[in-house]
């Protein structure tokens, strides 16, 4: 299966999430090919601001949502975005896709929540993964610290998952993740990675970009820089049981899995 994808590394700003979202159709109408598009973490509220967050967070079929969906419909292009879902009396760090006729396909609630900027404090944690068939490829979401865990990557990609969704909200605080963990959490796993974030200054975080789509080889087949832009990269399937075929990690991690639990003996 081959699927042509666009991360939008949003240029953070302090402007509405109506703002925001001119600016995603503003790209929108430059790439009329893509099967599907990837905004940041909390992308409509921006990162690292209780106020904001609490502000612009709604129910997850909300007005800001209904104007997402109208997007993915107007240009037959499937979009996910992360924003602060509300629920009763809780707040959710929440990342919602949109099919390419405009209905949303799947809701994921971050389930692994980090002490940065208090999310630890200010949202509920979810409870389920977030796994779909996405045009005919097994689809996980997760968001940022959730890429993290090599355990929980592992066992979706042992679970069939060919494909995680991972946007984010890195500062140039910490690298690692972006340049390294990500790359590391495709190639072990034999697997496609989306890795969006956003690039600029706001709420005292400087957001480093470096927004990407990562190959089943750990390479980048696109990246980005320190600049707003839409990034495209093509990822075909088909690649990823050659890859396996020469590096297989999952298989040798299934016959020796009781070995690395219990240990040698």
């Amino acid at each position: 299966m081959i699927l042509n994808i666009g991360v939008f590394q949003y240029k953070i700003r302090d402007e509405t999430p109506f703002k925001k979202i001119q600016r995603l159709e503003d790209h929108l109408k430059k790439n009329t090919t893509l099967d599907l598009i990837v905004c940041p973490e909390l992308f409509l509220s921006g990162y690292g601001s209780y106020k904001k967050i609490k502000e612009f967070s709604e129910v997850k079929d909300g007005e800001y949502s209904f104007k997402i969906s109208v997007l993915a419909k107007k240009y037959a292009t499937a979009i996910l975005y992360g924003y602060p879902e509300i629920e009763k009396e809780s707040l959710f760090n929440s990342a919602q896709l949109f099919n390419s006729k405009g209905q949303s396909l799947i809701n994921h609630r971050k389930k692994l929540l980090p002490p940065t900027a208090k999310e630890s404090t200010i949202f509920n944690r979810g409870n389920n993964d977030s796994v779909i068939n996405f045009k005919g490829v097994k689809t996980a979401i997760v968001i940022c610290y959730e890429l993290e865990f090599p355990e929980l990557i592992r066992r979706a990609a042992l679970g069939g998952v060919k494909l995680i969704i991972a946007p984010t909200a890195q500062s140039s605080h910490w690298p690692a993740a972006a340049r390294h963990i990500s790359r590391s959490r495709a190639f072990e796993n034999g697997i496609f990675v989306v890795y969006a974030n956003f690039v600029g200054k706001l709420n005292n975080i400087d957001f480093m970009g470096e927004s990407k789509i990562i190959g089943p080889d750990g390479l980048d087949i696109v990246n980005s820089g320190k600049q707003e832009e839409v990034i495209v990269g093509e990822i075909d399937t088909s690649k990823i049981q050659l890859i396996r075929k020469k590096l297989p990690y999952l298989n040798d991690s299934k016959i020796h899995k009781k070995e690395f639990l219990l240990g040698s003996k």
